[in-house]
């Protein structure tokens, strides 16, 4: 009985029940590309197939059966390397899964005939690997089937092909077989003490006793036949170069490997060292010579030529080699290993020396020695009468021969029967054993045939005849016979007379029974009537009687399949497992059990007669019962699911269940249960949950109850099963459209539950995984309930998203944050093209601002920007409807860069985490928002920050941002910020953060110093001391830029340097120390009045008398500041437009620390 798995139909239907991720993967590839093989040029049919045999074979083998047919048709392939590669896959076929060697080796033995001579090479090449690997997988198998019996005739067969291509005219095809036949000799050949030893080495030593296909005996002289077709090829005269150096080197191997053929091969190479094929040119008579010259240094090594090693020597010298040469390739013996192979080769050489004078001493005339072979007889008979005796002891076994032999007796009894037909007299059964013995054992004898053949020598024994001379006057006849040669009579003959005598003894009492015999017969036949001559057996006889017989016939199995009968014997035993007593029934079925994955066809074949009984179809005298009527139907499919579960593997568990579910006629409750208390198995839920889904798309009479399962499962506890019985209800509920309203009704019903204010009953019970009621919602019942309903939004969303919009609406904000939570998924699914969606934005009714808000954020997520149409529907919801800025926070990045200052100042006033959102998309900070491009640019943002209307927004929220925007300071870097600082200067009125800003500016980055100093000079003129703010912030630049900032207070118009040393005391004594030094220098020629040296020293009294200026720097006083590309620290007086585009800044040329010379601005 063929095994399930081998069906390449049903693993077509089961194969991604036990495969995991990796497989499924590896899978969908070789799908692909088995379709691209269709109408791919040959060399791409040469690519596809390497990947093929490299992701099946070399990493996912169990797929290698699946996708064996389409492989195999490409050995039809007009292409010659197209069936190349099949051939390449073969090979690698037989050596990872070999037991897939019945369905490839029909293809190997076709293109051994195949017209191309490069495409018999390949194939030659990859035999040598099948052959061996394919002996060795058959050779373990304890039971082989037709299928394996068939597989080692093809070998067989292509040894034989590839022999007979020894003659082949093509050169290369003969030097392949010649490799071919090497591997065949020495796998089918004894090793030895002295053979080389390699990895993977087989030989016939491996091959067990019990091997059921061939006989290590009959695979042995097939090998040494195959070596002497060699040697003869070896020493043809018409032998090409190539085929004797490849025939030379196979020889030399087979040598090493197997020793008991060095001395043919040594002797070949002597005879091919003195005569070389005379067909030969020099260039190559010296390659062969160097060839055998190599192969002879490499024999020597080996210790199994220590014998032949003298003749080796004489030939490698006259090949050319030195003596020194010659003993360093001595192989390294000890003196007692040396001794023992010497003794061992006079041994040899004594028996060849007497078998030589044999040979040469006169012939005699010879007989055959009757009494040896008399002797070999009665022995073979003991050996085989004690080997008979033994066996027979059980009535088992005789009654297993009767049966056995019953059909082949002949219809009517033969004259010789009769004429030696004995009665059975009154014997013990140990007297009827040994009678038995003794007659089988006898006719074994005369066959040769049992253990006892054994003992016959191979040929027949023979003595020389011994010439009597018969004298004339001999007074002695023939017939008379001395006492001296009674008294040397054997005691053989002696039995043999005895026994002779017995058997007349015997031979009279049959005689006279058999004319009793005939007499009886010649009387009147009377009618025969059982009940009149029998007496009815015992029940439980009976029952013993009827067991046994149902047992023999089920052992039967093998003989069934060898004689052609298994399905004639598969129907009787449906027959007698759906009509006979129960004690049968579950005699079959426990049959069935122990091997159920070989045996599962007898199982569906009752199964279906079981099935005809219960629908009528066949009718059988069967044992009446009192159960119902498909009581033994379900008993029945019921025992085999619970017998599978129970004693098979779990992927031949996996396999054949989904055959009894989806091959029964019909399907019970329990069996059902069963199924579904199955998926809560962990191992065998995935692949439960698929045979349901399965079971509903190809079972629709059932249809309505699988569903419910899935149904179940998806509002389960346990979130693995939620999630895949979910999967499964949207194939069943999208693609196959089964039961789609009981789908939608269900998931709406389980939707409105969330509505209440507490979880109701019904979702607490042992079948949803929940027995303990809960007081309140918790967020993962909240979901189960949701999940089936969100599962099913993006495939009918006209339904789904007004049911879950109002759903939203009417539960509690704890309920809302869980439902806004689930719903990344559908949504993303469903898309921001969808009608549903756009209508609900554009619409948004009351309550629902949150809801719509999450949806434009899922849709808008990880996206560089948003869909326009999403754009232009919320900036309308927005200015018209939702007055909430938060709903234009996910479409900031489709936005212009107006809009987008015009909602600064409402961002900046939301939840902090919300602003801190907001400015990660603002600036790209992150990886969801690394893709979006914005209008707005850091240094815009940070210059609308700063030019808020403090009016409309609190200065607080402000300073919260840009001190945001200024933590990122891989964003905002030095040339950034004086971009900043250089826009925020211009601004009239001057920003009241600007200062602030250039503090923090210099913080963190101190190389700003002189661009802050030019800065401050700006200000300056612009009269910075007017706005109160600014001028506080303008004193405590000042104060943390001395000295270097001293010169820019001799600039301040005296009023303002009175109220600066006044608010900033401290800068007094260095502004002195500055100013003296100022006046010590010659250079100095009207650089500090004598008003302000009185301000600095404090003696002035009012500032607006002592100078006529009026406090203030007449402007020709003031150098005028003149815009240096090359010079960062200056900044150009030429009026600029107070527009927020970032300006480009020239980059530092020269050490911004650096302070200005004294008066320079």
């Amino acid at each position: 009985m063929d095994s399930i798995i081998g069906r390449s139909q049903f693993v077509s239907e089961t194969a991604n029940l036990f495969t995991d991720e990796k497989t499924a993967t590896a899978r969908a590839k070789v799908i692909e590309w088995c379709n691209e093989l269709s109408i791919a040029s040959a060399t791409t049919k040469c690519e596809l197939l390497a990947k093929i045999q490299e992701t099946v074979l070399g990493s996912c083998a169990e797929l290698a059966e699946e996708f064996l047919e389409p492989v195999l048709s490409l050995a039809h392939d007009q292409n010659m390397e197209v069936r190349k590669q099949v051939v390449a896959f073969v090979e690698q076929v037989c050596r990872v899964k070999v037991e897939l060697l019945p369905h490839v080796i029909n293809i190997v033995s076709m293109l051994l005939r195949d017209n191309s001579a490069q495409v018999i090479k390949r194939v030659i090449q990859a035999c040598g690997s099948i052959y061996k690997n394919g002996l060795q997988y058959l050779c373990n198998l304890m039971e082989p089937g037709d299928s394996a019996e068939q597989a080692w005739n093809i070998l067989s067969l292509i040894k034989a092909q590839v022999l007979d291509m020894i003659d082949n005219e093509n050169d290369g095809i003969r030097t392949n077989a010649i490799k071919f036949l090497e591997g065949v000799i020495i796998l089918q050949s004894f090793a030895d003490e002295d053979s080389l030893k390699r990895d993977g080495d087989f030989s016939l030593a491996d091959v067990p006793d019990h091997c059921k296909l061939f006989r290590r005996q009959k695979l042995q002289e097939e090998g040494k036949n195959i070596f002497d077709i060699m040697l003869q090829f070896h020493g043809t005269t018409h032998i090409s170069s190539v085929n004797l150096i490849a025939c030379t080197s196979s020889l030399c191997t087979v040598a090493k490997m197997r020793p008991v053929f060095m001395g043919a091969v040594v002797e070949a190479f002597k005879q091919l060292n003195a005569n070389l094929p005379p067909t030969l040119t020099d260039s190559q008579v010296s390659s062969v010579r160097k060839s055998l010259k190599m192969q002879l240094q490499t024999l020597l090594k080996n210790r199994g030529a220590f014998e032949f090693s003298g003749t080796i020597r004489g030939m490698l010298v006259d090949l050319g080699s030195s003596s020194n040469e010659i003993q360093k390739l001595m192989p390294k013996m000890d003196k007692q290993e040396t001794a023992r192979r010497q003794k061992r080769i006079l041994e040899n050489a004594a028996q060849s020396l007497a078998k030589k004078a044999r040979l040469a001493s006169e012939q005699r005339e010879m007989e055959l020695d009757t009494e040896e072979l008399e002797r070999q007889k009665q022995k073979s008979t003991r050996v085989n009468e004690k080997f008979l005796a033994e066996h027979l002891r059980t009535s088992e076994t005789v009654v297993d021969l009767v049966l056995e032999f019953l059909p082949h007796l002949p219809a009517e009894v033969p004259q010789m029967f009769l004429n030696e037909y004995t009665p059975i007299r009154q014997m013990s059964l140990q007297q009827q054993v040994s009678n038995i013995s003794r007659i089988f054992g006898e006719q074994l004898t005369e066959k040769r045939l049992g253990p006892g053949a054994a003992t016959f020598s191979r040929e027949p024994p023979m003595r020389v005849k011994q010439v009597q001379t018969v004298q004339p006057n001999d007074d002695t006849t023939p017939m008379e016979v001395d006492d001296e040669s009674v008294r040397k009579m054997s005691e053989e003959e002696l039995l043999r007379k005895e026994e002779a005598t017995k058997k007349l003894r015997e031979t009279m009492e049959r005689a006279k029974g058999e004319q009793t015999v005939i007499e009886k017969m010649k009387e009147r036949a009377k009618t025969l009537k059982l009940q009149e001559i029998t007496k009815p057996l015992p029940r439980n006889l009976k029952e013993k009687f009827l067991t046994e017989a149902v047992r023999r016939i089920l052992n039967s199995e093998r003989q069934c399949v060898k004689g052609g009968v298994s399905s004639r014997r598969r129907k009787l035993v449906t027959v007698i497992a759906a009509t006979f007593p129960d004690n049968v029934r579950y005699g079959i079925m426990e049959f069935i059990l122990e091997d159920v994955k070989q045996r599962i066809d007898l199982a569906f074949s009752w199964l279906f007669e079981e099935y005809s009984l219960l629908q009528g179809f066949t009718r059988h005298t069967y044992v009446k019962t009192e159960n119902r009527p498909d009581h033994a139907y379900n008993e029945l499919l019921n025992q085999l699911i619970f017998g599978i579960g129970e004693r098979c593997e779990h992927k031949d568990k996996i396999i054949l269940l989904r055959r009894a579910y989806l091959e029964a006629p019909i399907l019970p409750e329990n069996a059902i249960g069963h199924l579904v208390q199955l998926c809560l198995v962990d191992e065998f839920s995935q692949y439960g949950l698929e045979l349901i889904k399965d079971l509903a798309v190809l079972r629709p009479p059932r249809k309505n109850r699988f569903v419910r399962a899935l149904l179940n499962f998806s509002v389960h506890e346990r979130a693995d099963l939620r999630d895949r019985a979910l999967a499964h209800l949207v194939s069943i509920y999208h693609i196959h459209k089964i039961l789609p309203a009981r789908i939608d009704e269900f998931a709406l019903e389980w939707l409105k539950f969330v509505v209440q204010e507490a979880p109701p009953a019904a979702v607490f019970t042992q079948e949803f995984g929940r027995p303990t009621a809960e007081a309140a919602w918790r967020e993962d019942t909240a979901k189960v309930c949701l999940g089936l309903a969100l599962t099913l939004l993006p495939y009918k969303p006209e339904v789904y998203v007004e049911q879950v919009s109002q759903v939203f609406v009417a539960t509690s904000a704890e309920l809302k944050r869980t439902i806004l939570r689930s719903l990344d998924n559908p949504i993303k699914k469903l898309g921001v093209e969808d009608p549903t969606l756009q209508k609900l934005i554009e619409d948004c009714p009351k309550g629902m601002e949150t809801f719509v808000i999450r949806i434009i954020y899922i849709l808008t997520e990880r996206v560089p920007a948003p869909h326009q149409d999403l754009v232009r529907r919320v900036r309308e919801l927005y200015q018209h409807k939702v007055k909430d800025v938060r709903v234009m926070i996910p479409i900031l990045s489709g936005l212009s860069r107006a809009e987008l200052i015009a909602l600064l100042p409402k961002l900046i006033k939301l939840n902090p985490a919300v602003v801190k959102e907001v400015f990660n998309r603002l600036l790209g900070i992150g990886a969801e928002f690394a893709n979006q491009t914005m209008a707005l640019s850091p240094t815009d943002l940070l210059v609308a920050l700063h030019t808020i209307d403090p009016n409309v927004s609190d200065l607080k929220a402000v300073v919260k941002a840009t001190s945001l925007c200024l933590a990122e300071r891989e964003l905002y870097t030095q040339e950034v910020l004086m971009a900043v600082l250089q826009q925020l200067v211009e601004v009239i009125p001057l920003p009241t953060l600007m200062m602030r800003t250039t503090i923090q500016s210099l913080t963190l980055y101190p190389r700003l110093a002189n661009f802050v100093m030019n800065l401050l000079q700006r200000l300056i003129m612009k009269q910075v001391w007017r706005q109160k703010v600014i001028w506080e912030g303008f004193l405590k630049t000042v104060q943390r830029m001395k000295p270097q900032s001293l010169p820019i207070l001799l600039h301040l118009p005296p009023a303002q340097l009175v109220d600066a040393l006044q608010q900033c005391p401290d800068l007094r004594p260095a502004l002195s120390e500055y100013a003296e030094s100022m006046q010590d220098e010659p250079m100095n020629g009207s650089g500090i009045t004598q008003q302000v040296l009185d301000i600095i020293s404090g003696k002035a009294v009012d500032v607006f008398v002592t100078d006529e200026s009026g406090g203030y720097i007449s402007a020709e006083h003031i150098k005028k500041e003149v815009q240096d590309p090359e010079e960062i620290g200056v900044i150009s007086t030429v009026p600029v437009l107070t527009s927020l585009a970032p300006q480009p800044v020239p980059p530092p040329s020269s050490d911004l620390n650096q302070p200005l010379p004294p008066g320079e601005d």
